[in-house]
């Protein structure tokens, strides 16, 4: 999505590098082109939820390090993310990033590792990791404990095929599962405010709806007697051929019903028409229902962003789990 475009050199706050500033959403987030002598970078500059992302980079990682630094310090940022290859990993390592996790097949079939710096050392520190651990080790223990039971159902193909038949999109009586449409828009913006105090995207605006339906964001939702009451979205990269499975929510009434279960599952077979060989999740480390969700769903957990952007009442880390929604050659 672009809502505006400014073409041409920047240099912001007497920072002794060079911007081009691609597209923008004015208190949100600047995408842009970092060049540096022997390396260059696409950053995604965000200000809201205070972090540079580095979505792709060029050249020697050195190069880029120092010059991450010193943007950061002018824009206030308190952490910087690097996106790079397995190959590219320890040139990244030895700038003093940390590796936090992996994407699985997010560069077309092909891993993807992240590492992050802090340059606002408190930004670094995880209030919640033991709580968040332990939701996790349920969430592992209990995909284990269903899996052993499959296992005695049999292995014969009959048995797989029956068993895949009964995880097509089972919702209960009287709750209706589609495609959001343009008219959606206000009433999904009005849930997205009650529901969030906080969101790293501005999910209450309708106009950003609006603007992501008509781009690389293909949202479902459930309604029940017209009413939404559960809704999702695939963020698309067709480059990748992947896509990010975000802005999940279901109304408190209607939680523990498998209504998101259901729309991730709807979303996974929507992009496999579309040939992505990928999906992932960024969710609430603290979360165990959603975290459970994706569990259920054979994604593996590979990783935690701490303190990675602002959701509910501020910043907060954000489990990372991956599936392979096809085998690549």
């Amino acid at each position: 999505m672009c809502l505006k475009t400014k073409e041409g050199t920047a240099t912001k706050k007497n920072v002794p590098l060079t911007l081009e500033i691609h597209e923008e959403l004015p208190g949100y987030w600047e995408k842009a082109e970092l060049k540096v002598p022997g390396a260059g970078a696409e950053l995604v500059i965000d200000y809201y939820n205070k972090r540079i992302k580095v979505v792709e980079f060029t050249g020697i990682f050195e190069a880029l390090s120092g010059n991450l630094e010193v943007l950061a310090e002018a824009e206030e940022m308190g952490k910087i993310i690097v996106y790079t290859s397995p190959k590219k990993g320890n040139e990244v390592r030895t700038c003093g990033y940390v590796e936090e996790g992996i994407i699985r097949g997010y560069h077309s079939g092909k891993d993807c590792h992240i590492f992050s710096n802090y340059p606002e050392n408190s930004r670094g520190i995880s209030l919640q990791k033991e709580k968040e651990d332990q939701i996790l080790k349920n969430c592992l223990r209990k995909k284990r404990e269903t899996g052993k039971k499959r296992q005695k159902k049999g292995s014969s193909r009959k048995i797989e095929i029956w068993r895949q038949q009964k995880e097509k999109i089972c919702l209960p009586e009287g709750y209706i599962l589609r495609p959001a449409v343009q008219a959606d828009a206000s009433a999904m913006a009005a849930l997205y405010r009650q529901g969030f105090q906080l969101y790293p995207a501005p999910l209450h605006m309708e106009n950003y709806l609006l603007e992501t339906m008509d781009s690389n964001v293909f949202y479902l939702l459930v309604e029940k007697r017209g009413e939404i009451v559960s809704l999702a979205s695939a963020e698309m990269n067709p480059e990748n051929a992947s896509a990010e499975m975000t802005d999940c929510l279901t109304v408190p009434s209607e939680r523990g019903k498998g209504l998101m279960k259901e729309l991730i599952k709807a979303l996974e077979e929507e992009l496999s028409e579309r040939n992505f060989l990928s999906s992932y999740t960024l969710c609430r480390a603290s979360s165990p229902g959603i975290n459970s969700a994706f569990a259920s769903l054979g994604y593996t957990c590979t990783g935690r962003l701490v303190n990675n952007c602002r959701i509910g009442k501020g910043f907060e880390d954000m489990n990372i789990w991956s599936k392979l929604l096809k085998q690549t050659p």
